[in-house]
C-alpha cells in the first residue's frame, strides 16, 4: 500500500476514535459544575469554546500533516473531510447504539432487545429519524465544508509561511 493511502487510513482511524471520545467529553462537560465560576460573562463562551473547539483537536495536526506533504491543496481538504467526516459518523454510530440498545436517559423504553407493544417501531423510527439521522445529515454536511475550508487554510498558511521562510534565507 503506498504511502497515501496508509495516510487516509490513519485519518479515516483518527476520525473514528475521535468521534466516540467525542461522545463521553461533552458527556463530561455536562456534568461540570459551573457555579465556581459564579456570574462571570465567560462561563458562556468557555462552554461554547470547549464544546466546539474541541473538534480542532483531530483535525489540526492531520491537515498540518498532510499540507507539509501535499503536492496540492486538494490532499489537506481531503484529509480535513474525511477526519471529520469519520468522526461525525463515529459519534452518530456510537449515539444510535445507545439508542438502540436503551441506555440514553429518558429513552430507555426504546432498547430493542426489550419487549415491545405494537407502537414500539413506529416509535423507535420516529426518534431515530429525528435524533440520529437529522442530526447527523446536518452536521456531516459541516464536516464536509468545515473540514475541506480548515484543510485549504492550513495548506495556504503553511505554503505562505514555507515560502516567507525561504525568502528570509536566501
Amino acid at each position: 500500500m503506498n504511502k497515501p493511502k496508509r495516510r487516509f487510513l490513519l485519518y479515516i482511524l483518527v476520525g473514528l476514535i475521535f468521534g466516540i471520545i467525542d461522545w463521553f467529553y461533552l458527556n463530561w462537560l455536562a456534568h461540570i459544575s459551573w457555579d465556581s465560576l459564579g456570574e462571570s460573562i465567560l462561563v458562556v463562551p468557555v462552554i461554547i469554546a470547549m464544546n466546539y473547539g474541541i473538534w480542532l483537536v483531530p483535525i489540526i495536526p492531520v491537515v498540518i500533516y498532510e499540507a507539509r506533504r501535499a503536492q496540492r491543496i486538494r490532499n489537506p481538504m481531503l484529509a480535513g473531510m474525511l477526519t471529520w467526516s469519520c468522526a461525525i459518523f463515529s459519534y452518530y454510530f456510537y449515539y444510535a447504539a445507545l439508542l438502540s440498545l436503551g441506555k440514553l436517559v429518558h429513552f430507555e423504553h426504546f432498547n430493542i432487545f426489550s419487549d415491545k407493544d405494537e407502537t414500539f417501531w413506529y416509535y423507535y423510527w420516529q426518534m431515530f429519524k429525528g435524533i440520529i439521522l437529522g442530526q447527523f445529515f446536518e452536521w456531516i454536511i459541516i464536516a464536509v465544508i468545515g473540514g475541506g475550508v480548515i484543510g485549504a487554510l492550513i495548506y495556504t498558511i503553511s505554503r505562505r509561511l514555507t515560502s516567507s521562510r525561504i525568502s528570509i534565507e536566501t
